[in-house]
């Protein structure tokens, strides 16, 4: 059948889908985006704001930073000496002098 049904029916699928597809970006994606936009826009304005605080409270928020960066090290080398331990006692396979040799080497009460 030649004829107007031919060209129609796949026409108003496209028209339908294009129709969906506008809707579901100017009623949720514009939106989200408009938001994400302005949410990441006032975070980078509090950075801003952070010259605008007084010498005492820059100087405790980077005495902070600086406090957490040392436990972070600190806390780096704890699990560093317990894998050197592990990876030790793994290599006595078993024979308890080994064991304790290593447990007296990597001891922490040790230094």
């Amino acid at each position: 059948m030649i004829g107007a049904g031919t060209f129609i029916s796949p026409l108003l699928k496209i028209l339908t889908t294009v129709a969906v597809l506008a809707a579901t970006y100017f009623f949720i994606v514009k939106p989200v985006l408009e938001t994400t936009d302005n949410a990441i826009n006032r975070g980078f304005d509090q950075i801003d704001n952070f010259d605008d605080f007084s010498p005492n409270v820059k100087k405790s928020v980077r005495e902070a930073q600086q406090l957490a960066q040392q436990q972070q090290a600190a806390s780096n080398a704890q699990v560093d000496e317990a894998n050197k331990l592990l990876e030790c006692i793994t290599d006595a396979e078993g024979n308890v002098t080994k064991i304790q040799r290593c447990n007296e080497r990597f001891d922490p009460a040790n230094p």
